[in-house]
């Protein structure tokens, strides 16, 4: 691809020859537009089995497209709108992600309905996605069997920490995730684990703003419950740990990531990261809140 805006309309289009209702091969047009649209904004306080769901995140709790996609008669704006385009094309412009993943394994953590999944798909990957909350995972895996692709994708419904995979995947992508997690150098390592060696990890997270020598490596967020009530969903407390460029850059040096490259902080606070494992290697135990963890 020549430009940016040429690879982002080839992607965009990938989507739409791909994910739309007459492309559907076991769910009939009807049932899954109205399967689809009835899982919006509604509420569950019990599929996810928290014990107190006032400490919750509201999009644990309530149903919210992540997305922009249109299926054809009918579109979803999503809360992240292009943003599976648009991580995808910067991945292939400036981190080399090949355009044709024929053949290629790809492990995809946190992957809310599954935008940058799909379109791994459908760029020729067999998609492993990762996803915590139980109402997303489930509508990963009905649009891979609504779309007949259940052979190269498949979501799994569980924490990043649960996950036990060794050696198997040509790439990872850890999207506007790390700082989500409680523990972001444990996550870290397990996913260096899942890759083959040789193979690449694409990062990415809401970064710290930092100046000066002295400043510090990340930032701790947390955040108060909310009321309590229902109609007061939380939208704070998920944010954990928020790194700088040196923080970003130590993680995944740490777990053992090789031929690091980290991209400055961009003008809407984000960063950037590729490294790959070379080889496995131990890393240090000492104070491993994991230590089962290779």
């Amino acid at each position: 691809m020549s430009s940016e805006t040429e690879l982002n309309q080839y992607l965009t289009s990938l989507m739409m020859d791909n994910y739309q209702l007459n492309n559907l091969k076991n769910i009939d047009a009807q049932e899954f537009e109205e399967t689809i649209l009835g899982k919006l904004n509604k509420i569950n306080l019990t599929s996810e089995g928290y014990k107190d769901t006032s400490k919750q995140r509201d999009m644990s709790l309530k149903f919210y497209w992540g997305h922009y996609h249109h299926f054809g008669t009918f579109a979803i704006p999503g809360i992240m709108e292009e943003r599976h385009i648009e991580i995808i094309t910067y991945l292939v412009n400036d981190f080399g992600l090949p355009l044709d993943l024929t053949g290629k394994k790809i492990l995809d953590i946190g992957v809310w309905t599954g935008g940058t999944s799909l379109l791994l798909a459908a760029m020729g990957a067999t998609v492993t996605a990762c996803e915590e909350v139980k109402m997303y995972s489930d509508t990963v895996n009905y649009m891979a069997h609504a779309f007949d692709i259940e052979n190269q994708l498949k979501c799994d419904n569980t924490s990043l920490y649960s996950i036990d995979y060794h050696d198997e995947f040509d790439y990872v992508l850890y999207l506007g995730v790390i700082y989500h997690v409680t523990d972001p150098v444990l996550s870290l390592r397990i996913l260096y684990n899942a890759l083959k060696d040789g193979g690449d990890i694409f990062a990415e997270t809401f970064g710290l703003d930092t100046k000066g020598e002295n400043s510090p490596l990340c930032a701790i967020q947390g955040g108060p419950a909310n009321s309590g009530k229902v109609e007061h969903l939380n939208r704070t407390g998920w944010n954990y740990f928020i790194p700088s460029y040196s923080g970003f850059e130590k993680w995944l040096e740490t777990v053992g990531f090789k031929n690091l490259e980290v991209v400055p902080l961009t003008s809407d606070n984000r960063l950037r990261a590729k490294g790959t494992r070379i080889k496995h290697e131990d890393m240090l135990r000492a104070g491993l809140s994991r230590p089962d963890i290779r």
